[in-house]
């Protein structure tokens, strides 16, 4: 099992993210205490916000997550994280 530094390493911008199914659902635009990630056509679509607790593994495939893209708004990977908290 990898610890979250290992994975944080490993977690670079241009990094396909997949869904929990392995559906490509955007690219790491970003890295640090979470994922910035775009979505859409060419990176135009929204923003997803991912922390560490919601990354499955990093593979040749990408960067994996724990949910599908169906339930992101349920887990809040839609929305920016609280600042200053």
């Amino acid at each position: 099992m990898q610890s979250r530094e290992e994975l944080a390493r490993q977690i670079v911008p241009g990094m396909d993210v997949c869904d929990v199914s392995g559906e490509k659902v955007g690219t790491v635009a970003r890295v640090g205490e979470t994922v910035e990630a775009k979505t859409g056509p060419f990176g135009l679509g929204k923003h997803l916000y991912v922390p560490p607790t919601a990354v499955d593994g990093v593979t040749e495939a990408g960067l994996m997550l724990k949910h599908g893209k169906n339930e992101f708004h349920d887990y809040g990977l839609d929305a920016p994280p609280m600042q200053g908290s």
